[in-house]
């Protein structure tokens, strides 16, 4: 009688340990979902004989259950943390945040079986994982998902918030309330996501599980911009817009050279624009010693060509003095296709040479590239690569802040950058 009160007391123990073990372990998350800690050489044993012996106890049977096998239980990558070899993963079944401990024997595998290493695994990776190591307590693999599909590095989807979808390649996929959304580690809303952000989009079936911010967005401001107001700016070589006073520009993350000039003033200036965070820009201190001008070297490959600056007809045997600021620039030769461009001057001196191209090369290039559009469109698409970059028959939408002239001429460069002038401008 003795030995079975000890055994029954043993065992009240052990539950009661459990059960502890359970409440310190559990915690708010910000997505209100349970964490739990898996860490120590004891996991395996505790949180089996817990399920086991708390079933009856009522234990949430969400953090042990069997039902599912964990090599069939899908996992949200939320956080790996080198320093404590631990790796924080959100369950899709249980939502919970499970932290367990991983070591050098740990294996990281893709989705092929094959080896890989942890840092192909970011926040908003899908994975199963494999047994605890009774050794250590330490995982003993993590793996991609065979069951999901990736839409990786994307930046052509639409988000319907209202209907709860995201329009992909022409697809509508569903959000649902355990839907992650992720900012490098933080956990962000939907709503958070901006046009300009590049993101990776992991589901299973038509449902979404998780949604990753590999490229965000931040916010440049501009302060004291009479002098440029009424001109154009340039953010890099895709954003441009109107300057019409004090205001905050959207832009993806990145490093860009912001150019301004007007009316014999101008400058630029590199600036950096982190992550959800607002740079201001000074354009008063852009503005330099003016009014300046620019000492302009045309190179004429064609007899009889004609150039024309801002209207006026200017003879290309002589450099050109021409004021900081944005000019119309056209040439015309016959047999060969006009230009019609805009310069933004902003530099001392400059040198364009003028390769014009043939009317008749152009049709027939014109022809061929229509036949191979299809199949280059579709090489360009498996390849995962968008070329949109590239291309000159239009502009890409982008949205500045401010108005954006759509059929402006985006094969603009400004002179201060003159080897890039040269070769754009012939794009």
């Amino acid at each position: 009688m003795e030995k079975n009160g000890v055994k029954k007391w043993g065992k009240l123990i052990a539950v009661y340990s459990a059960v502890a073990a359970l409440l310190i372990g559990c915690g708010t998350h910000p997505n209100n979902a349970t964490v739990v800690n898996y860490t120590g050489s004891a996991i395996s044993g505790a949180g089996k004989d817990a399920g086991e012996e708390g079933s009856e106890q009522g234990i949430d049977e969400t953090v042990t259950s069997e039902e599912v096998s964990e090599s069939e239980k899908l996992f949200i990558v939320e956080a790996l943390d080198m320093t404590e070899e631990t790796i924080a993963l959100y369950s899709v079944e249980a939502d919970q945040q499970l932290r367990y401990n991983y070591n050098m024997t740990t294996k990281f595998i893709d989705k092929y079986g094959g080896n890989s290493t942890w840092a192909e695994f970011p926040t908003g990776t899908v994975v199963t994982i494999g047994e605890l190591l009774p050794s250590s307590g330490a995982l003993s693999q993590v793996q991609k998902s065979k069951d999901v599909w990736y839409f990786e590095d994307i930046t052509k989807y639409k988000i319907d918030e209202e209907h709860g979808l995201i329009k992909i390649d022409g697809r509508n996929y569903k959000l649902t309330d355990k839907t992650k959304v992720y900012s490098d580690s933080e956990k962000i809303l939907v709503s958070n996501i901006s046009k300009k952000d590049k993101i990776t989009v992991v589901g299973r079936d038509k449902e979404v599980i998780s949604i990753s911010v590999n490229t965000g967005h931040g916010y440049i401001s501009l302060v004291n911009t009479s002098v440029f107001d009424g001109s154009m700016i340039f953010i890099g070589n895709k954003i441009v817009s109107m300057v019409n006073g004090n205001e905050t520009i959207e832009v993806p993350e990145g490093t860009y050279k912001v150019t301004v000039a007007n009316n014999g003033w101008g400058g630029s200036q590199d600036i950096t624009v982190n992550r959800d965070e607002n740079v201001m820009v000074n354009l008063d201190e852009m503005k330099g010693d003016g009014p300046s001008y620019c000492l302009i070297t045309f190179l004429v490959t064609v007899p009889e060509t004609y150039v024309y600056i801002d209207g006026k007809i200017i003879d290309t045997n002589e450099p050109q003095n021409v004021q900081y600021g944005a000019h119309k620039l056209v040439v015309r030769c016959s047999g060969y296709k006009p230009w019609n461009k805009t310069l933004i001057v902003n530099s001392s001196s400059a040198e364009i040479t003028l390769a014009m191209e043939s009317d008749i090369d152009n049709a027939s290039a014109s022809n061929e590239s229509s036949s191979e559009e299809n199949e280059e469109s579709a090489a360009a698409t498996e390849g995962g690569e968008n070329n949109s970059d590239t291309t000159t028959n239009g502009p890409e939408e982008e949205t500045a802040g401010s108005a954006i002239k759509n059929d402006y001429d985006y094969e603009v460069d400004y002179l201060s950058t003159i080897s890039d002038l040269i070769s754009n401008l012939m794009d």
